[in-house]
């Protein structure tokens, strides 16, 4: 197989084939010699080495650097490497490698304004649910009962056996927005990755509680996986930078990152009309209606994510958030 060949067979895996960015990302990421190994897996790195006729030791060291890279993954149960997945998890990991040069984040960049969107429009064919989910801030869900596990920043926290932080990868690469980038925090597996990669640094459960308000105050929307099972991560994504809202936002309208369970509703009692909340809503979903004293905030339900972000910034505390889907809403893990 060609060099030209390697590259386009990698892209095609992860149905890229036709983005001529993305066949030049993993030019720079990967050599000649690291593209045959990537697309000899999955295996161990002894059938790694039996399959690719080069000695073991010199496919160990291969592989090492194709994880510290994050083109290659590794299942610690069976010693299996694995290539990456799909074009996110391709951008996400290489973007936090350490050594990533200037020309790859550029890169990165060009590629998610031309073709991003559309896309993750192509992907939402493929996938039976959005592969994120929004969670509400705490603030938001103060007066409920019965709030799944799943779905509390704060109990996921307290439940983690290890936690790590990395930068955003979104922010890493654009950085358009000027909010905090090291803010995106790992759970259990995925703290044990970023932690292995050296992408990451273990922090205690005070200071990942830290970063959720920061992140909040700063007007940052929490995202896990669409699961209920949270066992990776919870990012703190920006409209402007973060491709799972960008595709939401986007013309094509990609369902990419699924609403939390959770619907805003305003006291109309108590609102002031300062209309602090329509400028911290990046989906539209607030308005103004009347005038002076008579002015009070409006949601639109259609467009309501459920992300709590503008009870964070509510003087009067007019802010409320009602159960608008049921339990079961959010997908089972398999």
């Amino acid at each position: 197989m060609s060099e030209i060949d390697l590259y386009r067979e990698m892209a095609d895996r992860i149905m890229m084939g036709n983005s001529d960015d993305i066949k030049q990302a993993l030019r720079i990421v990967a050599d000649e010699g690291e593209a045959r190994l990537l697309l000899a897996m999955p295996g161990t790195a002894e059938q790694l080495a039996d399959s690719t006729n080069r000695p073991v030791e010199e496919v160990r060291k291969a592989l090492d650097g194709l994880f510290h890279k994050g083109l290659a993954f590794v299942s610690g149960s069976s010693g299996k490497y694995r290539m990456f997945r799909d074009v996110i998890q391709l951008h996400d990991a290489t973007a936090l490698w350490p050594e990533a040069p200037k020309e790859l984040l550029e890169l990165w960049k060009r590629w998610t304004e031309a073709e991003w969107a559309s896309t993750a429009k192509v992907f939402e064919g493929f996938l039976s649910n959005p592969p994120q989910r929004i969670i509400p801030v705490e603030i938001a869900l103060e007066d409920k009962q019965q709030i799944l596990h799943y779905e509390n920043v704060r109990e996921i926290i307290e439940n983690a056996k290890k936690i790590a932080v990395t930068k955003c990868p979104c922010r890493v690469v654009d950085g358009k927005c000027g909010l905090p980038v090291e803010v995106c925090v790992q759970i259990n597996r995925g703290a044990e990755y970023a932690i292995a990669r050296g992408t990451g640094r273990e922090i205690d459960k005070a200071e990942a509680m830290q970063i959720m308000r920061k992140a909040e105050e700063s007007g940052l929307v929490h995202v896990t996986m669409n699961t209920d099972h949270t066992d990776h991560y919870i990012c703190n994504c920006c409209p402007d930078c973060c491709v799972g809202l960008r595709a939401v936002r986007s013309a094509e309208g990609a369902k990419f990152v699924a609403p939390s369970r959770y619907q805003a509703a305003v006291d109309e009692d108590v609102c002031i009309g300062c209309e602090s909340c329509l400028e911290r809503c990046y989906f539209g979903a607030l308005s103004a209606k009347g005038e002076g004293e008579d002015c009070k905030a409006l949601v639109n339900p259609e467009r309501c994510v459920g992300c709590g972000l503008c009870a964070v910034v509510c003087p009067s505390n007019a802010i409320k958030f009602d159960e608008a889907r049921p339990a079961d809403f959010i997908p089972a893990s398999g």
